[in-house]
């Protein structure tokens, strides 16, 4: 399962905190170029009170926030490499993280994968999860 949510470290960071499978999952669906909305996907994903929409472009990739709602915009060029990157962490045989920041970010978020290092009880714990 990939979960999802807000942690509140020096920066403030959109984070993905997955196992190999999720992320192995996330980079397949972003190299297919398909359209996610993880609202929809709750056997796959847990949310803690943001939801993250996945929409390709043929422009520059962006990541961009409405309140909790976040829409990550992947160019095709963005689309390979965060592909690369997330495989490369599912193969991580130690806590690894990976930051897939688009080239235009006006969310005030950093975005970051990470596999092995957090637990997301304790690092959503602020937000209800």
């Amino acid at each position: 399962m990939l979960h999802i949510g807000i942690a509140d470290f020096a920066e403030p960071t959109l984070l993905l905190i997955g196992d190999a499978q999720s992320f192995s999952w996330l980079a397949d669906q972003i190299d297919a170029r398909r359209e996610l909305d993880f609202a929809e996907m709750p056997s796959l994903v847990s949310r803690t009170d943001v939801n993250l929409r996945l929409v390709p472009t043929m422009q520059t990739g962006r990541l961009t926030r409405r309140a909790n709602v976040f829409g990550w915009e992947i160019s095709a060029i963005e689309a390979q490499q965060f592909a690369q990157q997330l495989r490369g962490l599912a193969a991580s045989t130690s806590p690894a993280h990976a930051y897939l920041d688009p080239e235009s970010n006006v969310a005030g978020v950093q975005l970051v994968a990470s596999m092995g290092e957090y637990d997301q009880s304790k690092v959503f714990a602020s937000q209800g999860n």
